[in-house]
């Protein structure tokens, strides 16, 4: 007995603590009472126990790691702001000599650009994409946003370019990019962060029997809390984007409220360390939507809720991005296709009359440019047979009398 004793893995400041509740064992109060009795909150077990502890000596060894760790990523990260540099708001965006891109008084805009990025987060850095080609206006009120730290919400019909014009924005500019999809399953803890069990090595003393003490590591099952994407963007200085901010539970949306006023992030099931997360200087918060939040007025986007005023009232810019000017929409066409100049024309011209007849209440369906660029894609590979190309890519989702109508004027416009 005495030699089984000798052989058995000590494990220093490993001794539970116990629930004056039910006398069971357990490391920390807080976590055993949600689980087990979820009526009782923490508040009211100190009340009840005044001298009982909350943590075992093995609970508060990891808050004080995790404290440690959270300040080292405030560290690496900054709680302070980044180095940036200034340049013109025309070179960084390659817009060339446009007006558009100058000030009211023709000279150049300076915008603020990050050269270095959190290490901790560097695969949510955003890549530069060469062919997208920027909306000026639009581009020069997402820098507003990102420049003045004001939220922006966007919202309009898909395939207007919503989400991407923030994503290319924060990738000019040197800004890692957090998006997040919102549905009507989207939960809080998807969002802010959730408890998570998972198996570690851990160092562990053993005697054996001539008495000589040694190390051994043996895995072992931890809790620990997992930080979500909006604290973690918080935390990094990160751009987040609420994208399908119409599609999450009114309830659910309401968790951005403090953060869209600038103030810090409260996870009340978060463990000490985690509770209150303040923004990073560089933290930027965004949203997208199909409609505004007063609900769908084209019976197009279904799953989309009414929300509630006040969360959009937080919002200090709020944009309804539309389709591109006829010229713009050509450009991005052949560019992103490698179609003729020419053929990508004869498909905004289609697409011009089939969002002007949406508009009348004509047809039920409109068109938008991810549609017309799978368009041309198709049509290309069937050797420039355009209405073929738009069949696969819009058409034969459409009712057959839509169908029918726009085939007609597509085949008119085609030749």
């Amino acid at each position: 007995m005495a030699e089984a004793e000798n052989t058995a893995v000590v494990a220093e400041n490993d001794e539970p603590i116990i629930c004056q509740i039910d006398g069971a064992k357990c490391h920390a109060i807080h976590l055993y009472l949600k689980k087990n009795h979820p009526d009782w909150t923490v508040e009211r077990y100190k009340k009840e126990y005044p001298e009982a502890p909350l943590l075992s000596e093995k609970a508060k060894k990891r808050v004080a790691e995790n404290r440690a760790q959270q300040a080292a990523m405030a560290e690496a990260s900054g709680a302070k702001k980044r180095a940036s540099r200034q340049a013109f708001f025309h070179e960084v965006f390659e817009l060339g000599n446009a007006k558009a891109a100058m000030s009211s008084i023709g000279k150049p805009i300076s915008i603020e650009v990050f050269d270095e990025y959190p290490e901790a987060i560097k695969e949510f850095m955003p890549e530069i994409d060469r062919k997208y080609v920027f909306n000026i206006d639009l581009t020069r009120k997402v820098l507003i946003a990102m420049q003045l730290n004001k939220p922006m919400m966007a919202f309009g019909l898909h395939g207007t370019g919503k989400t991407t014009v923030f994503e290319q924005v924060a990738a000019r500019t040197g800004r890692p990019f957090i998006r997040v999809q919102h549905t009507a399953h989207t939960e809080e803890s998807h969002v802010l962060g959730q408890y998570v069990v998972r198996t570690k090595m851990a160092k562990h003393d053993v005697i054996s029997g001539d008495g000589t003490r040694h190390e051994v590591e043996k895995p072992m099952s931890v809790t620990e809390f997992q930080l979500g994407p909006l604290p973690l963007a918080m935390i990094e200085g990160a751009v987040y984007c609420a994208d399908e901010y119409d599609f999450a539970m009114p309830q659910v949306v309401a968790l951005y409220q403090p953060v869209l006023e600038g103030k810090a992030l409260v996870i009340k099931d978060a463990p000490p360390e985690y509770r209150l997360i303040k923004p990073h200087p560089e933290f930027r918060i965004v949203a997208t939507g199909n409609t505004n939040g007063t609900g769908d007025e084209t019976g197009l986007y279904q799953g989309t809720l009414i929300q509630n005023a006040a969360n959009y009232s937080r919002f200090k810019i709020t944009e309804e991005v539309t389709y591109m000017e006829p010229k713009i929409e050509e450009t991005v066409i052949s560019g992103q296709a490698g179609i003729e100049r020419a053929d990508a024309a004869k498909l905004v011209k289609i697409a011009k009359e089939v969002r002007e007849q949406f508009r009348d209440g004509k047809i039920s369906m409109t068109v938008s440019p991810r549609e017309l660029i799978s368009a041309a894609e198709n049509g290309l590979i069937l050797g420039g047979n355009w209405l073929e190309g738009l069949k696969l890519a819009f058409t034969n989702r459409c009712p057959r009398v839509d169908k029918k109508v726009i085939e007609e004027f597509a085949q008119r416009i085609l030749g």
